[in-house]
């Protein structure tokens, strides 16, 4: 059982009753999930609910590809429903209203046909508009291809190529989940796109114009993620997060590699053009954050939330140059900014009464390792043991950093909670 507090508000509820609402419960787990929430937290938050409904001896099982639930009502009846969660895309407007509604279902408990009539409207609500998607593209693309070093011309060529993949990602999504395959072709056009262009003259450099396009694609976040859920003990969870962006990753390097060896002859890659971020520090805060305010549009955050998130990516990459240079290194300075960022993704989840999910995952974009664990997985696919050994190191000592510095403020606000401080609970 779930040993949070919660306002409880028993309702008596006939057999056939109780099974209609566990039935939306469990699909309205299934879409937070879906919608990028985390596994723990949406855990949580079906305890929370069915706590509410007054369900007893409730016994939930929440992993990022299947939820079970088996809870019993007030007349003695049990029951054991099981949600396979279909994959899904990030939407965090989605996810910040779904959150919410769960928070007042807990408390304010109501019948099944209210229940699902809410539910399906919040499900049925209008999609991100195409132009949206394709502006967030080309801010993410072409931000963090100058964060890591694109000139002017590498820029244009990242935005061209950065639109295409949003165009061509949005169709192919339809029909095509697996990782894999949806990241091989993705990149790979777009690296056919790339050399194209560098050849003809459009660009520079391959190499940082690639890791600008490969940010919209590379699951950093959700290796993060994995690695914050085998911290929380959620092994499962974590296991399975972590598989998902090693294939991901894989996908890319292939298909980044292909055309490389297919055009080896033009002689227009160099290895030193990997994962060099922008000398200039105030480009790199400036580009950091318009990427990152890019990368709350391509994740569908709401708009009155998209400047929070822009302000905390500022925030986050500016403490990371500050720490950097008093210390050198990169571990303390990805803990000090992680543990920033999870501070403020606290403080404004409270401002807005939106998840801190939200603000945390688009704001510490700039630490994320995605470019580490793109190239460990390009070594691992071309035999290239040395960069893949160098780049697993930095891919797990960051993520490290990343999740030890989130769970030290998680800890601190779980303190003030259990000291009586007046911290409202915001999943």
């Amino acid at each position: 059982m779930c040993d949070m507090p919660v306002r409880k508000t028993l309702v008596y509820m006939a057999s056939s009753e109780s099974e209609k609402i566990l039935n939306t419960v469990l699909d309205l787990g299934a879409a937070l999930i879906r919608c990028g929430a985390d596994t723990h937290k949406t855990e949580k938050h079906l305890y929370r609910i069915c706590a509410g409904y007054g369900f007893k001896d409730s016994n939930i099982w929440v992993i990022p590809s299947n939820i079970q639930a088996s809870t019993t009502d007030q007349e003695g009846n049990t029951y054991t429903m099981i949600r396979h969660v279909r994959s899904g895309s990030t939407d965090y407007s989605r996810l910040a209203e779904l959150n919410d509604f769960a928070r007042k279902l807990s408390k304010t408990p109501m019948g099944s046909e209210e229940l699902r009539r809410v539910y399906d409207r919040i499900m049925n609500s209008r999609p991100q508009p195409l132009w949206i998607f394709c502006l967030a593209g080309i801010l993410g693309g072409v931000g963090f291809g100058i964060f890591f070093n694109c000139d002017v011309m590498d820029a244009l060529v990242t935005g061209i190529v950065s639109l295409i993949v949003a165009l061509l990602g949005r169709r192919l999504s339809r029909f095509e989940k697996n990782p894999l395959i949806y990241n091989f072709i993705l990149s790979f056009v777009s690296e056919m796109l790339i050399l194209l262009c560098v050849r003809a003259g459009f660009g520079h450099h391959t190499g940082y114009i690639t890791i600008g396009v490969v940010m919209l694609l590379i699951s950093g976040i959700g290796a993060t993620n994995g690695f914050k859920d085998l911290m929380h003990l959620d092994t499962m969870s974590g296991v399975l997060k972590l598989t998902e962006s090693l294939l991901g990753a894989a996908g890319i390097a292939v298909g980044i590699g292909l055309p490389l060896f297919i055009f080896r002859s033009w002689g227009i890659t160099s290895p030193g053009e990997m994962m060099m971020v922008n000398p200039s520090h105030a480009l790199s805060l400036i580009s950091g954050t318009i990427g990152c305010i890019g990368f709350g549009l391509w994740f569908n955050v709401k708009w009155k939330h998209v400047p929070f998130c822009g302000i905390g990516a500022f925030i986050t990459w500016g403490v990371y140059l500050l720490i950097s240079s008093l210390t050198g290194g990169s571990f303390l300075p990805v803990l000090g900014a992680s543990a920033v960022c999870a501070g403020y993704a606290q403080l404004i989840a409270r401002i807005t009464r939106a998840p801190s999910t939200i603000f945390m995952s688009v704001s510490v974009y700039p630490l994320v390792p995605g470019a580490a664990l793109y190239y460990m997985m390009n070594g691992i696919v071309f035999a290239e043991t040395d960069l893949a050994f160098e780049k697993c190191i930095s891919l797990f000592s960051t993520c490290f950093a990343i999740v030890l510095g989130i769970m030290i403020v998680e800890v601190i606000v779980r303190c003030i909670r259990k000291a009586g401080g007046k911290l409202p609970t915001i999943e």
